[in-house]
């Protein structure tokens, strides 16, 4: 164990006799380490089971009307009209994770003055297990929705935050109240496929950037927030800016960009960030970041790098919200803790194992990406 932890542990020399030690007073082990968790994963969650792996979504456009010749149409009676083939996206359970942990009832034992500190502190370690699975759900999937965009159709949409002499909140409203009514039409314009859809009010999801949405009701609490009908479009689920980015482009690599000529990340251009979970080594330091995490300045990005362009992304502050009329499937395909004793070493592993799908939006409904210009 490193010499600066064993310090936080030595005992005080007795003042009256130097042979002796003061003792511990106590011992508390935390326990009150994460006290909320991002909900949006859980809004999203499909069941799997442990037969096959793959969901299949089908989507269907629209029929056409005729003219109809009356009598004429005696001859067609034996004419077909089929329908235009579906379009078919799956979804497939084939991401499988694990988080490890090793207790023991004896060596550890000794750190601590009693059977109930020792019981607290194993009880916390074990508890660890399903935090970290929810840690890694959440941001894994708040990052998923903050970094992926489709440019089809509309679903790319810009706000003019400062257009008309308007505050941003009320640029903001409207811009958002605008997008509604299109998206209340019939229109082909909000999904992958092109086909003829129309979304109700009920239907549409907002995913806020919190540095919007929290400014918006700080800063145009008067002009807005007394006006119903524009306090109705700031509802929705609101995501930490840090989740928000995209993907890293031409322009974002050479001399005096955030990822220099030699492809280190320089963080004073820009902020890049994991999209997943991964432990990298960076001039002898060790570093273990979930999705979300910026990556270690002087770390390289690029093919056999530190990391792959794929597995970060620019983080952006023009992306205001995420509009989505059913959230992208997040897939469970099993969740099982096991344990086993080893006698000869009088340890205990815990595993819990895990799968989920690769996440993808759902072609049929909109994701669409609302900026700030």
């Amino acid at each position: 164990m490193p010499s600066q932890y064993q310090s936080a542990f030595t005992l005080t020399a007795n003042e009256i006799y130097n042979t002796l030690a003061n003792m511990i007073i106590s011992q508390q082990v935390f326990a009150d380490n994460v006290s909320k968790h991002q909900t949006l994963v859980d809004k999203a969650r499909v069941d799997g089971t442990l037969y096959g792996d793959t969901k299949l979504y089908y989507a269907t456009d629209v029929l056409k009307s005729v003219a109809w010749g009356n009598d004429a149409e005696a001859s067609n009676l034996l004419s077909l009209d089929r329908a235009e083939d579906p379009e078919v996206q799956a979804i497939k359970l084939d991401i499988f994770r694990q988080i490890r942990l090793t207790v023991d009832n004896y060596l550890t034992k000794r750190a601590f003055a009693d059977e109930g500190t020792f019981a607290s502190f194993n009880s916390v370690m074990l508890g660890w297990m399903s935090e970290t699975k929810k840690i890694y759900d959440g941001t894994l999937y708040n990052v998923f929705i903050g970094t992926t965009e489709t440019s089809v159709g509309k679903q790319i949409k810009q706000i003019d935050i400062d257009a008309d002499n308007n505050s941003a909140g009320e640029n903001i409203a409207k811009g958002m109240a605008d997008l509604f009514t299109e998206m209340s039409d019939y229109t082909r314009d909000f999904n992958d496929y092109g086909f003829l859809r129309s979304y109700g009010d009920s239907e549409i999801k907002v995913i806020w950037n919190a540095k919007y949405l929290n400014a918006i009701k700080k800063i145009d609490l008067p002009s807005i927030f007394h006006d119903e009908a524009l306090q109705s479009v700031f509802v929705g689920d609101a995501l930490p800016a840090r989740y928000f980015g995209r993907a890293v482009a031409a322009g974002d690599k050479g001399s005096g960009k955030v990822i220099n000529a030699d492809g280190e990340y320089d963080n004073t251009k820009g902020t890049l960030r994991v999209k997943t979970e991964k432990e990298v080594t960076i001039s002898n330091k060790a570093y273990h970041l979930f999705p979300g995490d910026e990556i270690p300045n002087g770390a390289t990005v690029g093919t056999n790098k530190n990391f792959e362009e794929a597995e970060v992304y620019v983080e952006d502050d023009t992306v205001i919200c995420k509009v989505v009329t059913k959230l992208p499937p997040y897939m469970s395909a099993f969740e099982t803790g096991t344990s086993f004793f080893n006698p000869r070493s009088l340890t205990e592993n815990h595993y819990l194992t895990f799968g989920h799908n690769t996440l993808t939006y759902l072609k049929n409904y909109p994701l669409i990406t609302v900026k700030a210009i």
